[in-house]
């Protein structure tokens, strides 16, 4: 059984370990972090009030509203499994709340 020292060394290794992996996270974000909240929620309103078409129609809108080029922006997302706007929703998200 490990000792007391031992505990908190591991968790230290574990808590500096998960502060880089959202570092990293951060450093990708195709958008500042308050824009990224913001264009969750817009898409979660739309999403509720429309269906999803199978494309990025609202990200697409939301870009151009935020002034944010859209191609870094799709091609995040492409690589996190966000190719339609639910998809972002439900793959994108849950990998970036909480930062």
């Amino acid at each position: 059984m490990p000792s007391q020292e031992e505990k908190q060394r591991r968790k230290a290794i574990q808590n500096e370990l998960r502060q880089k992996a959202d570092e990293e996270k951060l450093a990708a974000l195709p958008m500042p972090k308050p824009k990224l909240a913001a264009f969750f929620d817009y898409l979660d309103q739309q999403l509720t009030e429309h269906d999803c078409d199978d494309t990025l129609r609202f990200t697409q809108e939301f870009a151009a509203t935020q002034n944010l080029a859209f191609e870094p922006v799709k091609q995040w997302l492409g690589e996190l499994g966000g190719y339609c706007d639910c998809e972002v929703l439900a793959n994108v998200e849950e990998k970036y709340e909480g930062l």
